[in-house]
């Protein structure tokens, strides 16, 4: 039998006890039941109770304190309905209900009859009257698309191709909408005068006068705009909407509160563009009769506070599990961040001792509450007084939905819920002016991105611009040039020039003033045209006086172009009403622009003789 010879360092392993095997098994652990039912094991029974006794100990959940829940709430308010609003220079006020929406009301404005605009009404008239051939052919002679009048007119239709075709395709097919709606609202009505002529049959004169009067009522349903010529809310000068509201003080509507709005251009009317004015009272347009109802004190409710709740909110019970949520360990607030600490404490120490009493208002209501009585379990009841009483004064406390007073009273403790839209549906731009400061030109200028196309929408302004200086120069004579060759390869220019929709906007001297300064609107001179003519600007927002006979100047104030600009522009707005009614106008809007710009424009200078002007 051989002999076998083991390693020492093995030998001594193994008898150490060292060396293990490489095999391991686990055990699975499982549960014995002793019984069929699990109604018991299902109610995660508490072993140690007086371990839970001690913690609600530690928390100071056994500590007494002399208070009691709130069980009901009794509050009543005096609440007062907008009843007038003016605007415009004067502030001539007209009466006002909530049937129309506040911003509507402040912004609308005329609507443009643009090619499609005109063609679509044109188009609804003929659906409403369903004339014979014979009729149909009167309106398209009386009432069809013609060229405009002027020169320029016809320049800048023929020089859009877009609306030159529509044109083209609209004239003798389709009657100007536009013009029928103008004749019918011309006092006196034109388009009744020419029915006595055109139309011998009583019976389809009796039919055209309902469908006229049908007409204009669904055009006033399509398009909210102003019925007559009251002062518009725009401030030229401001750059911004200005206007004002009343409400009733006194049962009998002799007394005002008067809501002032000097500064809305946003397009987001709420109660903070509004500052009462204690110390004037608006005056009454002549022929306007004002409805003095809407001052009322209201019945008092009764309710049942609710706790507020918010998310992260500790659970009252010491034993219910937390959604975690937010995480209040996780704040690492710095010595001087008060306002975290603060919110964190409300959160962890007092975020159950708050209730919440629900009060429903209606729109367009001034509302005080006159008090609230609390009651609890105890039948103790306890006056709940505005948070902005003190000892001290009013002027020592801030309030969150509080009314400014323009003439630096006290505090006003009513709440204005203005009747304005929650959402509305805006439009691209119909009109876009970018106001930006020229150094180099040392000049103001209005640059006209977006212009009213005469199809329809907003197009490019400087596109239009280029077409119709394509147009004139198309049209122009050709003249021989006399040059005289002097060798020289330099020469002298008078001035370049500007595209022409940049429109300028000089400084001039406010009237007794020697230092202070307001922007004027002035006018790049048209080279292409013999004699030259003054550029005037193609949008609305810088036209105002343009049309008028003689014509007024546009002044803007200094202060409303800062260094970095500022951008106007007009979008149709589209919104349901609480009744259900839709309304669409069009309105404007300002932001802060894009920087300074630079027009190029110089003067005086000496350039190479092959360069191009």
């Amino acid at each position: 039998m051989a002999q076998v010879e083991i390693d020492p360092q093995l030998k001594a392993k193994l008898l150490t006890g060292r060396f293990r095997p490489a095999v391991l098994t686990w055990n699975r652990l499982e549960g014995r039941p002793r019984a069929q039912d699990f109604d018991r094991s299902l109610r995660a029974e508490i072993r140690d109770p007086l371990w839970m006794l001690c913690r609600q100990w530690q928390f100071g959940e056994f500590q007494g304190e002399d208070a009691g829940s709130a069980t009901t709430a009794k509050v009543q308010v005096r609440a007062a309905r907008l009843n007038r609003y003016a605007a415009g220079p004067e502030m001539q006020a007209v009466a006002y209900d909530d049937t129309l929406p506040l911003e509507t009301r402040v912004e609308r404005e005329p609507i443009p009859f643009d090619l499609m605009t005109r063609a679509r009404l044109g188009r609804h008239w003929f659906k409403l009257l369903r004339p014979d051939n014979n009729i149909k052919a009167r309106y398209l002679d009386r009432f069809g698309f013609l060229e405009p009048s002027s020169v320029l007119g016809q320049a800048q239709l023929r020089s859009d191709r877009q609306a030159w075709q529509m044109f083209e395709a609209l004239k003798g097919r389709s009657v100007d909408g536009g013009r029928l709606l103008e004749a019918m609202r011309a006092r006196p009505d034109e388009h009744a005068a020419w029915l006595a002529t055109a139309v011998q049959n009583t019976t389809i004169r009796n039919r055209i006068k309902s469908a006229a009067e049908a007409f204009q009522s669904w055009f006033r349903r399509t398009y909210s705009q102003p019925e007559d010529d009251d002062d518009p809310s725009w401030a030229d000068s401001y750059l911004e909407y200005q206007f004002a509201c009343t409400a009733p003080a006194d049962p009998q509507g002799k007394l005002q509160t008067v809501l002032y709005a000097e500064q809305y251009h946003h397009g987001s009317l709420d109660w903070y563009s509004f500052d009462l004015d204690s110390a004037h009272k608006l005056t009454d347009k002549p022929g306007i009769e004002i409805p003095a109802y809407g001052f009322e004190t209201e019945e008092a409710l009764t309710f049942i506070p609710n706790p507020v709740e918010f998310p992260g909110m500790p659970n009252i019970r010491w034993w219910e599990f937390e959604d975690r949520k937010t995480d209040f360990g996780s704040i690492q607030p710095s010595t001087t961040d008060l306002a975290t600490l603060i919110l964190a404490e409300f959160g962890l120490v007092y975020g159950s001792d708050w209730s919440l009493v629900p009060y429903r208002l209606r729109v367009g209501v001034l509302s005080e509450v006159i008090g609230i009585v609390v009651t609890d379990v105890f039948g103790v009841r306890t006056l709940v007084r505005p948070a902005v009483n003190s000892i001290n004064g009013e002027g020592n406390h801030w309030g969150m939905f509080y009314l400014k007073d323009r003439q630096g009273k006290d505090i006003d403790r009513r709440l204005f819920l203005p009747p304005v839209l929650g959402k509305i549906r805006e439009s691209a731009p119909l009109e876009k002016l970018i106001l930006t400061r020229d150094e180099m030109a040392n000049m103001v200028w209005g640059i006209e991105q977006v212009i009213p196309g005469l199809a329809g929408g907003g197009i490019d302004g400087y596109e239009a611009a280029t077409a119709l200086d394509r147009h004139f120069l198309a049209q122009a004579q050709p003249e021989q040039e006399h040059r005289i060759d002097t060798g020289a390869a330099i020469q002298y220019r008078l001035g370049t020039r500007v595209s022409e929709n940049w429109i300028p906007l000089i400084p001039v001297h406010i009237p007794g003033s020697n230092r202070d300064i307001r922007l004027q609107r002035a006018a790049m001179p048209r080279l292409t045209v013999d004699p030259p003519v003054p550029v005037e600007p193609r949008g609305a927002i810088l036209r105002p006086g343009l049309d008028e006979i003689p014509k007024k100047p546009l002044f803007i104030h200094e202060e409303e172009v800062p260094r970095a600009g500022a951008i106007v522009t007009r979008t149709y707005q589209r919104a349901r009403w609480w009744d259900g009614r839709i309304y669409t106008w069009l309105g404007r809007r300002k932001q802060t622009g894009r920087g300074q710009g630079s027009s190029g424009l110089e003067f005086d200078r000496i350039v190479p003789l092959d360069q191009e002007g």
